[in-house]
Parts: C-alpha cells; sequence; structure tokens
C-alpha cells in the first residue's frame, strides 16, 4: 500500500464555509478517481488550523497517476488558494526495510 499525508495549515480568518467546502472537496474524491482506494479528512486536536488528509493508493504508480487525473487537478488550485501552507509526506509499506531486523528494533527503542 501506499499513503500520503498532508496537512493543510489555514489562515486564523479563514471562515468556516470556506474550510468547509475544500474539506468537502477532498472527501469527494474516492467517488471520482479510481486509483484512490480511502480518504480521512481530520481536523488537528492539537492545532485548531490544521487539517489532515490521509488517502490511501494500492501502489506509487496508482498515486502517480491520482496525481495527473483531471479530478485532482482543482484540489490543489483551491488549497493554494485557501491554505498558508501545506505539507506532504508519503509513505510506502511495500518497500524493503533498509535496516536489518536488529538494528529495526534497536531503532524503534531508541526512539520509544
Amino acid at each position: 500500500m501506499f499513503y500520503q499525508l498532508v496537512s493543510f495549515t489555514f489562515p486564523e480568518d479563514i471562515t468556516h464555509e470556506a474550510r468547509s467546502t475544500f474539506e468537502d472537496a477532498l472527501r469527494s474524491l474516492p467517488g471520482k478517481i479510481p486509483d484512490l482506494e480511502d480518504v480521512r479528512v481530520i481536523r488537528a486536536v492539537d492545532d485548531v488550523n490544521v487539517t489532515g488528509y490521509m488517502s490511501v493508493f494500492p501502489s506509487e504508480d496508482h498515486y502517480q497517476r491520482y496525481l495527473v487525473h483531471p479530478e485532482h487537478a482543482p484540489i490543489g488550485t483551491m488549497a493554494e488558494a485557501v491554505c498558508s501552507a501545506i505539507s506532504r509526506l508519503l509513505l510506502d509499506d511495500d518497500r524493503p526495510n533498509v535496516l536489518p531486523q536488529g538494528q529495526q528494533d534497536e531503532q524503534l527503542n531508541h526512539v520509544a
């Protein structure tokens, strides 16, 4: 599976209507873009000006097709108009781990 996590930060003066319209547009994508398996649109708990967006794809190839899909372009335009900052993280759980098993466990224990 391939995941895209996006953090949309809104300016403090954004209207409730503008933010909700943008979030609803994100929620509408699964029915419009076949390569998109699932979407979650979630408002952040620790920052009232942030909405998180998680999209799920079968593979990175599917994600690449999503990026150029005609239904995706208006979302980017909308985001540029209403957001003060946008950050993205891409995750692929089908890629092999780069650390040997013992080092993976060591890294996880160190971080926790």
